[in-house]
């Protein structure tokens, strides 16, 4: 029962993205009906793979995740709760098979940027910002202000780095949050703000992602830094890309299958390191354990197979096909409207607006939550899409943003502060990592423009707006509140 709700949840998702391919396919975009069978056979390896992924987290990721981190709480030592933060971010990053995506877009634009160096400094930064996520739990920091801190160093960090790496830089922070990371993530903290208990343990069990989020930015920035410092020219190592044909079904899963082993395989050994010296747990919960991260490596083939072989390719095509043409403006409404849909078959998204609902005991609806979502990912596609229309600097897009949202923090309820900054890292996941990406890689290209000055910093903005509107809601629901509080009063 609970298998077939996450299919037709999925499918309601994923479907409207191959309507829109179709239609793109009958009017200005025409890539072929065999591309267009292969999107939607991938579509379907996409819902089936989501569903059973989100079953897995359901089952087994995110129930152990609370008891690790309602077992950490427990110990009552500051230094064990910082280093376990710090390993499990720096494993689960160095596993994530977005990172090494793209690690590798990356590399193939650019082969001076070593795939292996870039990888471990953005895990390394997910490790250390996810203890200092905890770190400022436990000491009692204002969550505001230690996002305007980090923020502040990581804008000093943006202008003294060399500016070839800043769009790099920010989408790091979004590729590094993916299906494996967020779901983890998330169950630590609401285990530890279940055992922290106080008047703050709604909003308590969140933000860690959206602090977490800012560590491979500023790794990634201050690569840029060294290598601005060592006179290196960057710009002259891009090469560019051929056209290449599309690998095939058999091929790509077997890529993945070697992907997700080494995903899921160090956050198995972890979760058996903390069984024997941690959890202890019955031998029923160790099988559920153990079923759930099956069901999530099952999925997670399925849906990574369905996005590498059908969806980025095409989006690709789709993206240069509409980039080449006179009428290339459409690539603006065609991006609105993709982000509103897109965003609605990530992983990361699905299993936030649970966790959302469970955590407010059902007062935040979760179809509230995902309609802000797609709002705030609409804006940011389109966006993206000006920039490539109109080859804006990323700059110009994200100062603005991101300074209004740290404003908002300021009249926003604390705990849709802590969800916004959290949804900004969940929606630019594999969906938007492969399909967008490489729909706005696809349309740069034919428009002339160059992929790390136009395409890439898309990741950035679709971190960036929810961050925005879902402090909007955050705004509006504390507006409803008083409104009903007088109502009731007189």
């Amino acid at each position: 029962m609970k298998l077939l709700r996450k299919l037709r949840e999925t499918s309601l998702s994923v479907i409207p993205i191959i309507l829109i391919v179709i239609i793109l396919q009958l009017t200005i975009a025409p890539v072929g009906w065999n591309n267009i069978g292969r999107f939607a056979f991938g579509g379907l390896l996409i819902i089936i793979g989501l569903s059973l992924f989100l079953l897995g987290t359901d089952i087994g990721i995110i129930p152990v995740g609370q008891r690790i981190g309602s077992a950490l709480m427990h110990k009552r030592n500051l230094p064990l709760l910082l280093g376990v933060s710090f390993i499990i971010g720096l494993f689960i990053t160095m596993a994530e098979p977005q990172v090494h995506v793209l690690a590798r877009q990356v590399e193939l634009l650019a082969p001076h940027i070593s795939r292996t160096i870039l990888t471990v400094s953005i895990a390394l930064g997910i490790g250390i910002f996810v203890a200092i996520a905890f770190g400022r739990l436990i000491l009692g920091l204002s969550y505001r202000w230690t996002l305007i801190v980090l923020y502040a160093i990581v804008t000093i960090l943006a202008i003294i780095t060399d500016k070839f790496f800043l769009g790099i830089a920010f989408d790091a922070g979004g590729a590094t949050t993916g299906p494996l990371t967020v779901p983890f993530i998330l169950a630590l903290g609401i285990g530890v703000a279940g055992v922290r208990k106080s008047d703050t343990s709604e909003e308590d069990s969140f933000g860690y992602v959206g602090i977490a989020a800012i560590g491979p930015v500023s790794a990634v920035l201050l690569m840029g830094i060294i290598s601005r410092l060592s006179g290196g020219t960057p710009d002259g190592a891009i090469v560019s890309q051929e056209a290449t044909v599309i690998p095939s079904f058999t091929h790509i899963l077997v890529e993945t299958l070697g992907e997700v082993v080494q995903a899921l395989s160090p956050l198995a050994l972890l979760l058996i390191i903390f069984q024997l010296t941690l959890l202890h747990q019955h031998k029923k919960q160790i099988i559920r354990m153990f079923e759930g991260l099956l069901y999530a490596a099952v999925g997670l083939i399925f849906f990574l197979v369905g996005v590498n072989a059908a969806f980025m390719p095409v989006g690709s095509e789709i993206g240069a096909l509409i980039g080449a043409s006179p009428m290339n403006w459409l690539l603006i409404p065609i991006g609105f409207f993709l982000g509103a849909v897109v965003v609605l078959a990530e992983p990361a998204v699905w299993v936030l607006t649970d966790q959302v609902r469970e955590v407010s005991g059902g007062s935040i609806k979760k179809s509230l939550v995902l309609a802000f979502f797609s709002i705030g990912i609409s804006l940011a596609v389109g966006l993206a899409m000006i920039r490539v229309v109109f080859h804006l600097p990323l700059a110009y897009f994200l100062i603005p943003g991101y300074l209004i949202a740290l404003l908002m923090t300021f009249r926003c309820p604390p705990l849709f502060t802590s969800i916004a900054f959290d949804s900004g890292t969940v929606a630019s996941g594999p969906m938007s990592s492969s399909f967008l990406l490489a729909f706005t890689l696809g349309a740069s290209s034919a428009n002339g423009g160059s992929p790390f000055a136009d395409a890439f910093g898309v990741m950035a903005l679709i971190a960036m707006t929810p961050l925005i509107s879902l402090q909007v809601l955050g705004l509006l629901y504390a507006r409803k509140k008083v409104v009903k509080q007088k109502g009731s009063s007189t």
